[in-house]
């Protein structure tokens, strides 16, 4: 599913609702009506039902009341509610959250307030926010998304200012509530609100942009190759005969970039194993020596940390568990080894976003950052030539 991205309003008399949302499709659909309740007032307005905003290139860009299909409909719905009611931060201002699961899908929302001299508190809420299925595919484009959405609520809040702050000179509110009371009818459009009658055009087209954008399309061309078949035998002999301290030495130096240098060249290639290419050392890296006299030994001017990188530590488990066979344990090295790629990719792609709040999202932690560092250096130089 391509993102859907929407506009949500928590309306006085209906709570939380979508009032337009903008989806990505190969041809202009057909508005098809659900059995979702829709609800309308002044204030939910947006387009017609049975109205469409349309705009094409390559792909076609639809803008309507509700999503086209019904379980899409129904997560939007979802996603429009905790938006506006449960997932947001204490200020007053609002801010951008990400929420979501693998049923009910992955949000990312902005919440943010409009100024209007009839509502409850002088201000309304709204919320824009893009729905995925893929939630790596969603926080690579957390930068993007986040910029624009706040450009975009940043200039409504400018509109929102000029007519409310029109409205007040001509006639404060403040003292006509404590003189008279809140109004009976209060609701206003969006478009009443900033005093921009195509304001859902004008989103419509902001919308069309986001979703055109390079960091929202499927990059497929920069999919990542299975590593090659290599039998990991040699490297589980390795961990079984030589001393703890010097195998693990030698695996965090292998895997985080350092130049290894062996008395026998077996020993890179069982190394290598851990490792989805060939790849080079670091550029400067220190040496790492491996010394056969009276049994290996490790020559290395750097420490180790005190926890290890997570696929290390994985790594050393299975080349030691003896009920896994070695026609299990290639494949199981090599499932770990891809997850780690893809994580370094993610990274790579988002150009580098090393946000902690991603991070962790990911399932990066710190001691897994000298890895990450590495594979994100050589997946960038791989990207490239790609090219």
């Amino acid at each position: 599913m391509d993102g859907i991205l929407a506009l949500c309003h928590f309306c006085e008399s209906h709570g939380p609702c979508v009032i337009l949302c903008t989806q990505k499709c190969k041809e202009e659909p057909l508005q098809s009506p659900h059995s979702l309740t829709v609800h309308w007032c002044e204030a939910c307005q947006s387009i017609n039902l049975e109205q469409a905003l349309v705009s094409r290139d390559t792909n076609c860009y639809v803008t309507t009341r509700t999503p086209q299909q019904q379980d899409l409909a129904f997560l939007l719905k979802q996603a429009a509610v905790r938006s506006l009611s449960c997932e947001e931060e204490t200020s007053k201002d609002g801010g951008t959250l990400y929420f979501g699961d693998n049923e009910r899908g992955h949000v990312i929302s902005h919440t943010f307030t409009l100024r209007d001299s009839l509502a409850r508190g002088f201000h309304r809420k709204y919320s824009i926010l893009m729905l995925m299925r893929d939630k790596v595919h969603l926080l690579n484009s957390w930068p993007m998304l986040v910029k624009n959405m706040k450009e975009l609520a940043r200039e409504l809040q400018n509109q929102a200012d000029a007519i409310n702050g029109a409205e007040q000179v001509q006639r404060p509110q403040r003292a006509v509530r404590q003189a008279q009371g809140s109004p009976r009818n209060t609701a206003r459009s969006l478009s009443q609100l900033t005093g921009q009658p195509a304001i859902f055009g004008h989103i419509h087209l902001w919308f069309t942009w986001m979703l055109g954008c390079e960091t929202v399309i499927e990059k497929p061309n920069l999919g990542l190759p299975l590593p090659p078949s290599r039998s990991p035998t040699s490297l589980r002999n390795l961990a079984h005969q030589w001393d703890d301290v010097v195998f693990r030495t030698a695996c965090f130096c292998i895997l985080t970039g350092y130049r290894i240098v062996a008395d026998e060249p077996e020993i890179i290639e069982a190394l290598q194993v851990l490792l989805p290419h060939h790849w080079l050392p670091l550029p400067d890296a220190e040496i790492c020596r491996l010394k056969k006299n009276n049994g290996w030994i490790v020559e290395w001017s750097g420490s180790l940390p005190t926890r290890f990188p997570t696929l290390q530590t994985v790594t050393e488990k299975a080349l030691k568990n003896e009920h896994l066979p070695d026609s299990a344990l290639e494949p199981y090295l090599n499932s770990v080894m891809l997850k780690w790629l893809h994580i370094a990719q993610s990274i790579s792609w988002s150009n580098g976003n090393r946000n902690q709040q991603f991070l962790q999202v990911l399932g990066v932690q710190n001691h897994d950052m000298p890895l990450v560092n590495y594979w994100i250096l050589r997946c960038s130089t791989q990207n490239i030539d790609s090219r």
